[in-house]
């Protein structure tokens, strides 16, 4: 019976010897391991509206004048000629 339990025992520390170099492998994570969390920077911008159209645009690609965003120079400049 003890040799049983012992080939059992072989097998099961084989098998997850082979499950652990397959997750290796494909790039899993282990199974416990907590998720790597991005940080804020990495992880989105803050969006705009943009004052003429009302559409929505990260930052880095608004058109800023005045402490206003634009999606677009010719907002921008659609803006000005209604502020006169």
């Amino acid at each position: 019976m003890a040799k049983f339990l012992l080939v059992i025992a072989v097998f099961i520390v084989f098998y997850l010897f082979l499950r652990n170099q397959a997750r290796k492998s494909s790039g899993m994570p282990p199974p416990h391991s907590s998720p790597k969390q991005d940080s804020p920077s990495t992880h989105g911008e803050d969006m705009v509206r943009c004052g003429v159209c009302g559409v929505h645009l990260p930052t880095s690609e608004a058109v800023t004048s005045r402490g206003d965003f634009f999606c677009s120079k010719e907002h921008l400049q659609l803006a000005d000629r209604e502020r006169r």
